[in-house]
């Protein structure tokens, strides 16, 4: 999922998403995709034939141990901060790679919940962004992008598909 290299978490998600779906429903054929969105091993109990593995790794007294062996089932955890500070990356870096990492948590959860609530206790103007952003989402990129769509039929198709003016 690296193609969604230098985009915000969100893009690089959508990236790696509508690529995973695009091999799933158009070419259908074998794939190792390896990522580090965790919301993408959903994808396994949405679409035939995906199967998640991860590499094992080992908390222990020594810190984080690789074990190199393939398992069954995605990765519940994340070790990159861990990772850094194997590479004795500054411990100021890490407390707030630490603390961002909490927000990004916090700001996820918070419209998970928000969503569940049906959306509630919205401020002015969260319901139409949302189903902006829902719109978005379920935008074909693929047919979007094939050769010789021009600038301009991309332009249409997008406002078309985000029910903007013409």
């Amino acid at each position: 999922d690296e193609l969604g290299l230098g985009t915000s978490t969100f893009d690089g998600y959508g990236l790696a998403r509508a690529i995973s779906e695009y091999i799933l429903d158009k070419i259908g054929c074998m794939v190792v995709f390896a990522t580090h969105f965790h919301e993408l091993t959903s994808l396994e109990q949405e679409k035939a034939g995906v199967k998640n593995c991860h590499v094992s790794a080992q908390k222990g007294n020594q810190g984080l141990t690789f074990l190199y062996e393939v398992q069954k089932g995605p990765c519940l955890e994340s070790f990159g901060i861990q990772v850094a500070e194997m590479a004795n990356v500054p411990a100021k870096v890490i407390a707030d790679a630490k603390r961002k990492a909490a927000e990004l948590e916090h700001f996820s959860t918070a419209v998970k919940r928000a969503r569940k609530l049906g959306m509630d206790d919205e401020t002015p103007g969260d319901k139409e962004n949302l189903q902006f952003v829902n719109k978005f989402a379920n935008i074909d990129l693929p047919s979007m992008m094939k050769q010789g769509v021009s600038r301009d039929e991309t332009l249409q198709m997008l406002k078309q598909a985000l029910d903007l003016p013409q």
